[in-house]
């Protein structure tokens, strides 16, 4: 049974780096990924409105933040229930 519990060891380190490396990233990315596609907000209240709320849009930086967003959650998750069973829930 030792064994057995050793095996996922490589496989969890692994899930965890990569897991940690693309949602970090991905949330350090979702910081340019929503906004206005002709400029800053504040550049022109003329055409944008005073709130510019209802201009607000996923920017070309969404289509690499969202997935490695998703990809980094799914591998923190896998890596969790993989040390979960070699430690037997402890």
């Amino acid at each position: 049974m030792a064994d057995k519990k050793n095996e996922s060891h490589w496989m969890h380190l692994i899930l965890l780096i990569l897991g940690g490396l693309c949602l970090g990233t991905g949330i350090i990315f979702l910081y340019g990924s929503f906004g206005w596609t002709g400029g800053d907000f504040n550049s022109n209240l003329k055409t944008i409105g005073f709130s510019a709320l209802d201009n607000i849009s996923l920017l070309p930086d969404s289509h690499v933040s969202i997935p490695l967003i998703g990809i980094g959650t799914l591998c923190l998750v896998f890596a969790n229930a993989t040390a979960w069973r070699a430690t037997d829930g402890y």
